[in-house]
Protein backbone atom coordinates (compact mmCIF):
# COMPACT_ATOMS: atom_id res chain seq x y z
CA UNK A 1 0.00 0.00 0.00
CA UNK A 2 0.92 3.46 -0.86
CA UNK A 3 1.55 5.48 2.23
CA UNK A 4 0.15 9.39 1.64
CA UNK A 5 1.87 12.30 2.65
CA UNK A 6 2.59 13.66 6.04
CA UNK A 7 -0.11 16.45 5.36
CA UNK A 8 -2.32 14.34 3.28
CA UNK A 9 -5.57 12.36 5.01
CA UNK A 10 -5.30 9.24 6.69
CA UNK A 11 -6.02 5.91 4.54
CA UNK A 12 -7.84 4.46 7.17
CA UNK A 13 -10.74 7.66 6.12
CA UNK A 14 -10.66 8.89 9.49
CA UNK A 15 -10.24 12.57 8.00
CA UNK A 16 -7.53 13.03 10.20
CA UNK A 17 -3.92 14.07 8.58
CA UNK A 18 -1.74 10.83 8.17
CA UNK A 19 0.70 12.48 10.72
CA UNK A 20 -2.12 12.38 13.55
CA UNK A 21 -3.32 9.05 12.52
CA UNK A 22 -1.23 6.13 11.86
CA UNK A 23 1.95 7.81 10.60
CA UNK A 24 3.54 6.82 14.45
CA UNK A 25 2.20 3.28 14.13
CA UNK A 26 3.20 2.71 10.92
CA UNK A 27 7.08 3.70 11.56
CA UNK A 28 7.17 1.31 14.36
CA UNK A 29 5.75 -1.28 12.15
CA UNK A 30 8.50 -0.74 10.10
CA UNK A 31 11.17 -0.48 12.50
CA UNK A 32 10.37 -3.91 13.74
CA UNK A 33 9.81 -5.22 10.61
CA UNK A 34 13.53 -3.83 9.69
CA UNK A 35 14.85 -5.66 13.29
CA UNK A 36 13.28 -9.14 12.72
CA UNK A 37 14.75 -9.08 9.01
CA UNK A 38 18.42 -8.18 10.36
CA UNK A 39 18.46 -10.97 12.94
CA UNK A 40 16.87 -13.21 10.17
CA UNK A 41 19.76 -12.26 7.80
CA UNK A 42 22.37 -12.49 10.66
CA UNK A 43 21.36 -15.88 11.98
CA UNK A 44 21.28 -17.19 8.70
CA UNK A 45 24.55 -16.19 8.10
CA UNK A 46 25.92 -17.92 11.87
CA UNK A 47 24.40 -20.58 11.29
CA UNK A 48 25.97 -21.03 7.64
CA UNK A 49 29.29 -19.72 9.17
CA UNK A 50 29.18 -22.61 11.62
CA UNK A 51 28.26 -25.42 9.52
CA UNK A 52 31.23 -24.52 7.16
CA UNK A 53 33.55 -24.42 10.45
CA UNK A 54 36.45 -26.69 10.16
CA UNK A 55 34.81 -29.04 13.37
CA UNK A 56 32.96 -30.33 10.83
CA UNK A 57 35.14 -30.82 7.55
CA UNK A 58 35.87 -35.11 8.70
CA UNK A 59 31.77 -34.99 8.43
CA UNK A 60 31.20 -32.39 5.66
CA UNK A 61 32.71 -34.67 2.69
CA UNK A 62 30.31 -38.17 2.78
CA UNK A 63 27.89 -35.86 4.13
CA UNK A 64 28.05 -34.13 0.65
CA UNK A 65 28.32 -37.08 -1.48
CA UNK A 66 25.21 -38.55 0.13
CA UNK A 67 23.48 -35.04 -0.78
CA UNK A 68 25.21 -34.22 -4.45
CA UNK A 69 24.09 -38.30 -4.50
CA UNK A 70 28.38 -38.84 -5.45
CA UNK A 71 29.21 -35.59 -7.78
CA UNK A 72 30.73 -33.82 -5.04
CA UNK A 73 33.30 -35.40 -1.96
CA UNK A 74 35.62 -34.24 0.69
CA UNK A 75 38.16 -33.71 -2.30
CA UNK A 76 35.97 -31.69 -4.99
CA UNK A 77 33.69 -29.60 -1.97
CA UNK A 78 35.76 -26.43 -2.83
CA UNK A 79 34.54 -26.82 -6.57
CA UNK A 80 30.82 -26.36 -5.35
CA UNK A 81 29.56 -22.68 -6.67
CA UNK A 82 28.16 -20.01 -4.03
CA UNK A 83 24.49 -21.24 -4.50
CA UNK A 84 25.74 -24.81 -4.63
CA UNK A 85 27.33 -24.55 -1.40
CA UNK A 86 24.50 -22.60 0.19
CA UNK A 87 21.50 -24.90 -0.57
CA UNK A 88 24.57 -28.00 0.50
CA UNK A 89 25.20 -26.11 3.76
CA UNK A 90 21.38 -25.73 4.67
CA UNK A 91 20.99 -29.39 4.41
CA UNK A 92 23.98 -30.38 6.21
CA UNK A 93 22.76 -27.95 9.05
CA UNK A 94 19.46 -28.61 9.39
CA UNK A 95 18.52 -32.21 8.01
CA UNK A 96 21.64 -34.38 8.53
CA UNK A 97 22.62 -36.06 11.63
CA UNK A 98 26.43 -36.18 12.34
CA UNK A 99 27.38 -39.94 13.15
CA UNK A 100 30.12 -38.97 15.34
CA UNK A 101 27.68 -36.54 17.49
CA UNK A 102 24.21 -38.44 17.42
CA UNK A 103 22.99 -34.63 16.23
CA UNK A 104 22.25 -31.88 13.81
CA UNK A 105 24.47 -28.89 13.45
CA UNK A 106 21.73 -27.09 14.09
CA UNK A 107 21.24 -28.74 17.47
CA UNK A 108 24.25 -28.07 18.27
CA UNK A 109 24.30 -24.35 17.03
CA UNK A 110 21.16 -24.09 19.59
CA UNK A 111 23.55 -25.30 22.64
CA UNK A 112 26.67 -23.50 22.19
CA UNK A 113 25.59 -20.37 21.24
CA UNK A 114 21.96 -19.71 22.11
CA UNK A 115 22.32 -17.56 25.43
CA UNK A 116 24.28 -15.19 22.66
CA UNK A 117 21.85 -14.39 20.42
CA UNK A 118 19.13 -11.39 20.76
CA UNK A 119 15.47 -12.50 21.93
CA UNK A 120 13.98 -12.55 18.28
CA UNK A 121 17.11 -14.78 16.84
CA UNK A 122 16.12 -16.99 19.54
CA UNK A 123 12.74 -17.24 18.75
CA UNK A 124 13.69 -17.32 14.85
CA UNK A 125 16.10 -20.69 15.63
CA UNK A 126 13.60 -22.18 17.76
CA UNK A 127 11.25 -22.02 14.86
CA UNK A 128 13.81 -22.64 12.30
CA UNK A 129 15.02 -25.85 13.90
CA UNK A 130 11.92 -27.45 14.24
CA UNK A 131 10.25 -26.51 11.31
CA UNK A 132 9.79 -28.64 8.23
CA UNK A 133 12.77 -29.73 6.10
CA UNK A 134 14.01 -29.31 2.98
CA UNK A 135 11.45 -30.43 0.41
CA UNK A 136 9.17 -29.61 -2.74
CA UNK A 137 6.70 -27.10 -3.37
CA UNK A 138 4.62 -26.65 -6.38
CA UNK A 139 4.37 -23.62 -7.96
CA UNK A 140 0.66 -22.88 -8.58
CA UNK A 141 0.84 -19.74 -8.61
CA UNK A 142 2.24 -16.02 -7.99
CA UNK A 143 1.87 -12.66 -7.06
CA UNK A 144 5.11 -10.40 -7.87
CA UNK A 145 7.23 -11.57 -5.25
CA UNK A 146 4.82 -14.16 -3.20
CA UNK A 147 5.20 -17.20 -4.68
CA UNK A 148 1.80 -19.95 -3.91
CA UNK A 149 2.78 -23.14 -3.20
CA UNK A 150 1.54 -26.76 -2.45
CA UNK A 151 3.85 -29.26 -0.75
CA UNK A 152 4.99 -32.35 -3.22
CA UNK A 153 3.31 -34.99 -0.76
CA UNK A 154 0.68 -33.74 1.76
CA UNK A 155 -0.53 -30.93 -0.50
CA UNK A 156 -0.47 -28.58 2.52
CA UNK A 157 -0.68 -25.10 0.73
CA UNK A 158 1.77 -22.33 1.80
CA UNK A 159 2.51 -18.73 0.71
CA UNK A 160 6.11 -17.61 0.59
CA UNK A 161 7.87 -15.13 0.06
CA UNK A 162 10.90 -15.01 -2.56
CA UNK A 163 13.15 -11.27 -3.41
CA UNK A 164 13.74 -13.08 -6.78
CA UNK A 165 9.96 -14.13 -7.67
CA UNK A 166 9.56 -17.35 -9.43
CA UNK A 167 12.66 -16.56 -11.34
CA UNK A 168 12.58 -19.01 -14.80
CA UNK A 169 10.83 -21.63 -12.76
CA UNK A 170 7.22 -22.14 -15.14
CA UNK A 171 4.04 -23.03 -13.04
CA UNK A 172 3.77 -26.82 -12.75
CA UNK A 173 7.49 -26.63 -11.34
CA UNK A 174 8.75 -28.18 -7.87
CA UNK A 175 10.68 -25.63 -5.85
CA UNK A 176 13.44 -27.53 -3.52
CA UNK A 177 13.96 -25.10 -0.63
CA UNK A 178 13.06 -24.94 2.94
CA UNK A 179 10.08 -22.78 4.12
CA UNK A 180 11.06 -20.44 7.55
CA UNK A 181 9.17 -18.63 9.35
CA UNK A 182 10.51 -14.93 9.72
CA UNK A 183 7.57 -12.22 11.39
CA UNK A 184 4.52 -12.68 9.71
CA UNK A 185 6.23 -14.79 6.77
CA UNK A 186 7.58 -17.54 5.59
CA UNK A 187 10.63 -17.14 3.46
CA UNK A 188 13.30 -19.62 1.80
CA UNK A 189 15.96 -20.09 4.39
CA UNK A 190 18.38 -20.39 1.11
CA UNK A 191 18.54 -19.75 -2.16
CA UNK A 192 16.13 -22.35 -3.56
CA UNK A 193 16.42 -24.62 -7.21
CA UNK A 194 13.44 -26.22 -9.03
CA UNK A 195 12.56 -29.04 -10.89
CA UNK A 196 10.93 -28.34 -14.28
CA UNK A 197 7.21 -29.96 -14.64
CA UNK A 198 8.67 -32.34 -17.56
CA UNK A 199 11.06 -33.44 -15.29
CA UNK A 200 9.23 -34.26 -12.42
CA UNK A 201 8.39 -37.90 -14.16
CA UNK A 202 7.73 -40.64 -11.03
CA UNK A 203 9.23 -38.09 -8.52
CA UNK A 204 6.35 -38.83 -6.08
CA UNK A 205 6.40 -42.59 -6.58
CA UNK A 206 9.85 -42.78 -5.25
CA UNK A 207 9.66 -40.32 -2.25
CA UNK A 208 6.34 -42.43 -1.22
CA UNK A 209 8.05 -45.78 -1.49
CA UNK A 210 10.85 -44.92 0.00
CA UNK A 211 9.03 -42.93 3.03
CA UNK A 212 6.54 -45.16 3.34
CA UNK A 213 3.72 -44.75 5.79
CA UNK A 214 5.48 -41.44 6.74
CA UNK A 215 5.31 -40.07 3.58
CA UNK A 216 4.43 -36.53 4.80
CA UNK A 217 5.70 -36.80 7.97
CA UNK A 218 8.78 -34.12 8.76
CA UNK A 219 11.05 -36.90 10.15
CA UNK A 220 10.67 -39.58 7.58
CA UNK A 221 11.04 -36.02 4.69
CA UNK A 222 14.32 -35.49 6.39
CA UNK A 223 15.91 -38.99 6.14
CA UNK A 224 14.63 -39.29 2.75
CA UNK A 225 14.45 -35.52 1.17
CA UNK A 226 17.78 -35.88 -0.82
CA UNK A 227 16.11 -38.37 -3.14
CA UNK A 228 14.47 -34.85 -4.67
CA UNK A 229 18.29 -33.61 -5.30
CA UNK A 230 19.10 -37.23 -6.72
CA UNK A 231 16.28 -36.74 -8.72
CA UNK A 232 17.04 -33.53 -10.13
CA UNK A 233 20.37 -34.34 -10.85
CA UNK A 234 19.80 -37.67 -12.78
CA UNK A 235 16.88 -35.50 -14.41
CA UNK A 236 19.41 -33.03 -15.39
CA UNK A 237 21.93 -35.61 -17.06
CA UNK A 238 19.34 -37.21 -19.27
CA UNK A 239 18.35 -33.66 -20.53
CA UNK A 240 21.75 -33.10 -21.57
CA UNK A 241 22.73 -30.42 -18.68
CA UNK A 242 25.79 -30.70 -16.40
CA UNK A 243 23.94 -31.85 -13.45
CA UNK A 244 26.52 -29.81 -11.35
CA UNK A 245 28.12 -26.74 -11.44
CA UNK A 246 32.26 -28.22 -11.77
CA UNK A 247 30.89 -30.39 -14.81
CA UNK A 248 30.12 -27.19 -16.53
CA UNK A 249 32.80 -26.72 -19.71
CA UNK A 250 30.66 -23.29 -20.17
CA UNK A 251 31.85 -22.43 -16.37
CA UNK A 252 35.22 -23.79 -16.54
CA UNK A 253 35.80 -22.30 -19.73
CA UNK A 254 35.01 -18.68 -18.21
CA UNK A 255 37.24 -19.49 -15.15
CA UNK A 256 34.44 -18.89 -13.03
CA UNK A 257 35.65 -18.33 -9.54
CA UNK A 258 35.27 -21.10 -7.08
CA UNK A 259 34.19 -20.87 -3.44
CA UNK A 260 37.16 -22.01 -0.97
CA UNK A 261 36.17 -24.03 2.06
CA UNK A 262 35.86 -22.30 5.05
CA UNK A 263 35.55 -18.80 2.72
CA UNK A 264 32.78 -15.91 4.05
CA UNK A 265 29.36 -17.79 2.81
CA UNK A 266 27.44 -15.79 0.42
CA UNK A 267 23.53 -15.70 1.53
CA UNK A 268 20.68 -13.35 1.20
CA UNK A 269 20.09 -10.14 2.91
CA UNK A 270 16.84 -8.91 4.14
CA UNK A 271 15.96 -7.46 0.53
CA UNK A 272 16.91 -10.43 -1.21
CA UNK A 273 20.30 -9.63 -2.22
CA UNK A 274 23.07 -12.06 -1.63
CA UNK A 275 25.47 -10.13 0.17
CA UNK A 276 29.31 -10.09 -1.27
CA UNK A 277 28.61 -12.25 -4.27
CA UNK A 278 28.01 -11.70 -8.28
CA UNK A 279 25.30 -10.62 -9.86
CA UNK A 280 24.64 -13.90 -11.11
CA UNK A 281 24.44 -15.82 -7.60
CA UNK A 282 22.14 -13.14 -6.28
CA UNK A 283 19.10 -13.33 -9.33
CA UNK A 284 19.48 -16.13 -11.44
CA UNK A 285 17.64 -19.53 -10.10
CA UNK A 286 18.53 -22.85 -11.76
CA UNK A 287 17.45 -26.43 -12.65
CA UNK A 288 20.36 -28.27 -10.44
Amino acid sequence: MDRPGRNEPCYCGSGKKYKQCHMVADLAADREGRAWADAARDLRLAIFEFADDARFEDEAGPAAARYWNEYYSAETLPLMSPGEAERFLDWFAFDYTLPSAGERVVDIYRKEQGENLSLQQRELLAQWADGAPLGGYELTGYERQTLRLKEFLSGEMIDVFEPGGHGNAPLGSIILGRPVRVQDQYEFFSLPAYIPPEEIADLHNTLTAAAGDGATDNEALRRHNVLYIHHALEQAKLAGRPPVTRLDPHHAAEGVQQRHRHQRVRIKGPAGQTENAPQLVQAHRKAI
